[in-house]
């Protein structure tokens, strides 16, 4: 076996390498270059112990494909490796060691291997299980290490229990350490400041900062009476923009016009009493006229599902209602919609994007008293308050392009 190798890491990266100690806990910013240290990780380490079974483990089979798969086979040098499947995205040195990448969706089916060292890749966002049922035991006989690497996922998580026992260990096994996206130095500073005009300021702490950010208290932490002004005015030539939640009772929509970047929410439809999708079509038709062009954004499930109970979707009746409708083809992820949120009130560098009329109250109260339930990180729907939550945060997710454009569609069917 070849015995030189020409592999570096940054400062940051190689003292978490160096370390001793047999588990390792890493916060970092995005970008800090946590799966590349991974990778060179699991070759030195499946070098050093000949005929060993090492596992990277990432939330989903496809990120741990995306994320690592690339990376070891372009570190490592050919004459190292006996095999290769491209399947089971499983690597066999010359020396008899076996690098395996697994997704940990169903945690379940990695019980039973025997592993001399794993990283846990993006770990906050693994359920504990994967760990404390999985992972560990399958450590013991070898007594190997664990490497944990992730971006933080709020307070409400097992992942900050772990990172709060490294401070408590007693047996010097655990260290942990922090470092934020410009540590890494693979980020430029004017990008990581370009960051924060796209992002709410807790969220910009947790993605490039490294921070646990406590997900208790108010949903909308960017929202304040300075959002509040009688200035957000409809403005007849401009296309009405409308967010849809498809909630039977009330079935919520916020009615806002888009004039150089910045949103004027100046109106909403709360219609309450089972009202259907046709019924809150006619109601926008009404006060707005039926010439009056309408972009659509409503909750992305209504591309399927039918709460009219007409034989069709919530979105094909906007759709026959002269609306255009612009949503992506599936969900967005409900932590997206709260940054989008946060974001379009107040972003990071302290610009406000949007401005919401008094008469507004659903939607103020919304934004005002929705708050997350306790040890979730989600909002809590028992308060009911959050549909005009909802049908604004579908409505900025659109109009800001915070949706993945390979998700977009836009569909249009107009009837006279």
């Amino acid at each position: 076996m070849p015995q030189t190798l020409d592999l570096s890491l940054r400062p940051p990266q190689g003292e978490v390498f160096s370390a001793k100690q047999r588990f390792r806990v890493l916060v970092a910013g995005r970008r800090f270059g946590k799966s590349y240290l991974a990778c060179i990780e699991l070759f030195v380490a499946a070098i050093n112990r000949p005929g060993e079974t090492f596992f990277y483990c990432a939330p989903t089979y496809r990120m741990a494909k995306d994320i690592a798969w690339k990376t070891l086979k372009k570190i490592i040098p050919k004459e190292y490796i006996r095999s290769k499947n491209e399947t089971d995205l499983r690597l066999e040195l010359v020396n008899g060691s076996t690098i395996e990448l697994k997704g940990t969706e169903n945690a379940m089916a990695l019980r039973g291997r025997s592993l001399a060292g794993v990283v846990l890749d993006e770990a906050a966002f693994m359920e504990s299980e994967v760990w404390f049922e999985v992972i560990r035991p399958a450590l013991a006989d070898k007594q190997g290490w664990a490497l944990f690497i992730s971006t933080p996922d709020g307070t409400a998580s097992w992942f900050y229990d772990l990172w709060c026992y490294c401070e408590e260990d007693k047996t010097g096994d655990w260290i942990r350490w922090c470092y934020t996206t410009i540590d890494g130095g693979n980020v430029p500073a004017h990008e990581v400041e370009a960051a924060r005009a796209q992002l709410d300021s807790r969220t910009f702490r947790q993605e490039f900062e490294a921070s646990f950010e406590n997900l208790t208290g108010l949903v909308a932490i960017s929202f304040s009476d300075d959002n509040i002004s009688t200035e957000a005015q409809d403005i007849s030539v401009l296309p009405l923009l409308l967010g849809v939640d498809f909630n039977v009772d009330p079935m919520s929509g916020i009615c806002a016009v888009k004039k150089d970047d910045t949103l004027y929410v100046f109106d909403e439809i709360m219609m309450r009493g089972g009202a259907t999708t046709w019924d809150f079509a006619e109601e926008v038709t009404r006060r707005y006229g039926v010439d009056r062009r309408v972009l659509a954004c409503p909750d992305p499930t209504g591309g399927a599902r039918k709460t009219s109970g007409v034989g069709v979707t919530d979105h094909t009746i906007l759709r026959r209602s002269g609306f255009t409708v612009q949503s992506p083809r599936s969900p967005w992820k409900i932590r997206d919609k709260i940054t989008a949120v946060n974001t379009a009130l107040l972003d990071a560098s302290g610009t406000r994007r949007t401005y919401i009329h008094p008469r507004c109250k659903e939607l103020i109260k919304s934004l005002r008293t929705l708050t997350y339930a306790p040890g979730t990180g989600l909002p809590n729907k028992n308060l009911g308050v959050d549909h005009a939550f909802d049908a604004f945060g579908y409505l900025v997710l659109q109009q800001f392009n915070l949706a993945k454009p390979e998700a977009m569609g836009t569909t249009t069917y107009r009837l006279y």
